[in-house]
């Protein structure tokens, strides 16, 4: 060996202290530059270069060149760890050569990795490292090693130094045994080397896209769950927001929201993310990669598993942004290398093994079995079909045999690798395609396949920030006769008029135009016009389409619409208060009888106002009772043969309300039930409190809504009226509007049929007023029937109302139905209603409604104790 002070006596530069300064450049430029892949995989070839050092120009000069390198990466890198482990491997190896020993480099150095690099690498890594990830980093950190070394022998082998050093080493001599054995390592260490790179790519490639997808899938859900909060509510609060997240929050990332100065609202991250402690890479559209900022070159795979992904979108109030730890990744990656260089391993004890045996053998095929180990882990990695030579010889035959069993093992691994990546690019196609259909399912209707409520909202919030300079006119529609259709001809026939009016509305759809189903049998048409005179025409097209007849279950049906109509920016400059207004409008053309058109204007608002003021005041007067009853005497000649129970109202804002009014109103927002409980209970007490107190034994009238007869509870709240107040069935008649019988008849009479059972007594009110049919006489067991008051008015100087209530009567009687007369005023109507056999006279003749105290009153004056 010649030493490194040897060159100091030379007076000029040579080509020995020229390779000399470009071997220690290069060490020290490798030691700086380390070669970083993904996720904190780093390789060093800087012990390349040393080893050269250390073979050409001795130990001295590899010792100093090492302390350099030691030097150079405190000062510049501030990591000297793998300089001072590269300077412990050539201390070991330089001194197993420093008497004059003779060895192949490569064995040497494997030696020094199983004695000293496994424990320093294990201990220096073991504080911030630990299992899969620790022993990943030895493996990788030991097979790197080898391959520097196993790179150097291979320079010294075939690389012509001895023509830059003259007279320091021998011309290049390669023994078959060094030439196979440096084949066959350079084999197995290379394909470990290619699968870690492309697993890493791979996996990155696959991470971007499966990202990308979820992240927009679930941002969308947030988001819409965000809109439909604020939409209820008019607001959100931090409560809800962080209840929103952590309820879509997963194990395998996180939530943030940020508000619009990006300061944190809700998170379900255990520390806030601080954009300063990380450097950030768009590696997709907002898709970025977050990486903590580096203080040291030490330990990239730690940094890496403190890094993560992060999704990231803005919304009209908020940033949403999805965190995904880089470390589950990671980890993937790791386990996959660690499994392919249990295989590799494997194989290179068995490659070593069979090339101890047939070092010494030359053959014909050498050459071809050169030829192709060329490349091979690329072409194993593109599957190429490769031709192994048959050789007479049996152990190139071995030697064939196992290195094909070799290469078909790695192609193997790549094969199970290619078929992953096309399982999870599958896997990509159908959550984009599941993806796809959710979208669908949450933007459109299935019924009418026309865009639904979202996305209304979402395409006029959008409209409204693009068109600054323009109007935007939102025209509901809803259908006058839907209801009717559904209760007549059943749901199918209903379903086929929503697709019947949806296919007539798309016609409608432009660039500037766009149509909507909201729900039910309301639509919307959304044009954005330079003009309001513009939507006219809009209006004409709507108009024209409902000019046509529909079929609907193989009939002809003229549908008529209410249309209703608001402005951006003039009737409001937000969705909610576009979409109340256009609503507004459409229940005002739907209260002039529908088929016309209503563009919002202000006194439209004070109108509704004051409806939803009776709607709040008669939610407080359910909640407080706030009803009082009044009654109304029925007689006959003379004798108050019943009592009509009446509903009455006195709110202490408003005064007093008209049942017509509240009633409607009641029935509208779903209390009729619970005031009509109301009525029925008080009305049953008070009877029974009447009978107790011996003033009057006569049935008690009670009015029931229609509603009741489509539900199934109607029979036990009368059962359970009756019980409370201990009042006979027989003394109770509950009067009901022929309206009960458009809706399903069947579930009408079974409901009457239960209650005769019970023993009560049925009236039809307002007798010929409504939907009036004879056939209901016959097939319901009904008691009595009231002709309404518009019949009764006048019918002394009215030839046919009398013809017409007597014939009525006439009916009646014959079917032994009672009969009264309501709205009886002048004694002429009550003496000509007699004559025909009325059975009991109502009216103001004889009594107003009167309040409890006034009826007692009026008990005792007809009757005198």
């Amino acid at each position: 060996m010649i030493g490194f002070m040897q060159l100091k006596g030379k007076g000029k530069l040579n080509s020995d202290i020229i390779l000399l300064v470009a071997l220690m450049g290069l060490v020290l430029f490798a030691s700086h530059f380390r070669l970083s892949l993904l996720y904190g995989i780093t390789f060093s070839f800087a012990s390349i270069f040393l080893f050269l050092i250390l073979r050409i120009f001795g130990y001295s000069a590899a010792i100093v060149t090492g302390l350099l390198a030691i030097f150079f990466t405190t000062f510049f890198s501030n990591s000297p760890f793998y300089a001072i482990l590269m300077l412990v491997e050539i201390i070991f190896v330089g001194a197993f050569f420093w008497r004059g020993r003779k060895a192949k480099m490569f064995f040497v150095d494997v030696f020094f990795w199983l004695l000293i690099g496994i424990t320093l690498l294990f201990f220096s890594g073991r504080e911030s490292l630990s299992g899969t990830s620790l022993y990943f980093l030895i493996c990788k950190d030991i097979t790197n090693g080898l391959f520097n070394v196993l790179v150097a022998d291979v320079l010294l082998a075939y690389f012509p130094f001895y023509k830059l050093v003259k007279n320091r080493l021998n011309k290049n001599n390669v023994s078959i045994h060094q030439f196979l054995s440096q084949i066959t390592i350079f084999t197995i260490l290379v394909p470990f080397f290619i699968s870690v790179v492309t697993n890493a790519l791979n996996t990155f490639d696959l991470i971007k896209k499966d990202l990308s997808v979820v992240g927009e899938t679930r941002v969308n859900r947030i988001e819409n769950e965000f809109l439909q909060l604020e939409k209820n509510n008019g607001t959100i609060d931090v409560n809800q927001i962080e209840d929103i997240i952590w309820r879509n929050k997963n194990k395998e990332s996180d939530i943030i929201i940020f508000d619009q100065s990006d300061q944190i609202i809700a998170s379900t991250a255990m520390m806030d993310f601080e954009y300063q402690k990380y450097e950030i890479r768009e590696i997709s559209p907002r898709l970025y990669e977050a990486l903590p900022v580096a203080r040291n070159d030490a330990q990239q795979i730690t940094r890496w598993m403190d890094a993560f992904y992060f999704y990231t979108r803005d919304t009209d109030s908020f940033r949403i942004m999805l965190q995904f730890p880089i470390s589950q990744y990671q980890q993937q990656l790791f386990n996959t290398s660690l499994d392919q260089l249990k295989y590799l391993f494997i194989l290179a004890l068995s490659a070593i093994f069979f090339v101890m045996f047939i070092s010494r053998l030359l053959t014909n095929n050498l050459r071809q079995l050169t030829t192709i180990t060329t490349g091979l882990p690329q072409k194993l990695r593109s599957l190429e079909n490769i031709e192994w030579p048959q050789s007479t010889i049996s152990e190139l035959r071995v030697l064939s045999k196992n290195l094909k069993k070799m290469a078909d093992k790695l192609k193997e691994l790549f094969q199970e690798s290619i078929e992953m990546n096309l399982i999870l690019r599958e896997q990509t196609t159908r959550l984009k395609e599941s993806e796809d259909k959710l979208h669908k399912l949450a933007f459109y209707d299935s019924l009418t396949y026309l865009p639904n409520r979202y996305f209304f909202q979402n395409y006029v919030r959008e409209q409204i920030r693009l068109n600054v300079d323009h109007e935007i006119a939102i025209i509901f529609i809803d259908l006058n006769q839907f209801k009717q259709i559904n209760d007549t001809l059943g749901h199918d026939a209903g379903d086929m008029l929503l697709k019947a009016t949806g296919n007539k509305l798309k016609k409608l759809q432009s660039d500037n135009r766009q149509v909507f189903r909201l729900g039910g049998d309301e639509f919307v048409v959304v044009h954005s016009v330079e003009k309001k005179e513009e939507v006219n025409e809009t209006l004409d097209l709507i108009v024209k389409e409902f000019s046509s007849y529909f079929t609907i279950a193989g009939q002809i049906h003229y549908i008529t619409a209410s249309v209703g109509v608001s402005m951006y920016p003039e009737d409001g400059e937000d969705l909610d208060t576009l979409v109340k207004y256009a609503d507004i409008a459409m229940y005002i053309s739907k209260e002039k009888g529908g088929n016309t058109v209503q563009f919002f204007d202000e006194s439209m608002k004070y109108k509704f106002q004051e409806r939803l003021i009776i709607e709040n005041s008669l939610r407080t007067a359910v909640d407080k009772e706030g009803f009082e009853q009044f009654y109304q005497p029925k007689s006959f000649a003379g004798k108050i043969t019943s009592i009509e129970a009446l509903l009455r109202w006195n709110d202490p804002v408003l005064g007093p309300i008209s049942p017509g009014v509240f009633i409607e109103v009641a029935e509208e927002i779903g209390l009729i039930s619970q005031i009509d409980e109301w009525s029925l209970v008080h009305a049953c007490r008070q009877n029974k409190q009447w009978q107790l107190e011996d003033l009057l034994h006569v049935p008690i009238s009670v009015n029931l809504s229609a509603k009741h007869f489509q539900q199934d509870y109607l029979v036990s709240m009368i059962k359970k009226a009756l019980e409370t107040s201990e009042l006979e069935p027989k003394y109770l008649k509950l009067e009901i509007t022929e309206s009960v019988f458009i809706s399903d008849q069947m579930q009408v009479a079974e409901q009457i049929q239960k209650l005769k059972e019970l023993g009560v007594q049925i009236s039809i009110d307002d007798f010929g007023k409504g939907y009036s049919s004879l056939y209901q006489l016959l097939k319901l067991p009904l008691d009595e029937i009231k002709i309404d008051r518009k019949f009764i008015h006048n019918i002394d100087k009215n030839e046919k109302k009398a013809l017409l209530v007597k014939a009525i009567f006439d009916i009646a009687h014959g079917l032994k139905l009672n009969v009264v007369a309501e709205g009886v005023e002048t004694w002429d109507e009550c003496r000509m209603l007699m004559d025909m056999g009325c059975d009991e006279i109502q009216g103001y003749l004889f009594s107003r409604p009167i309040s409890k105290d006034d009826m007692v009153e009026f008990i005792k004056e007809k009757i005198p104790g």
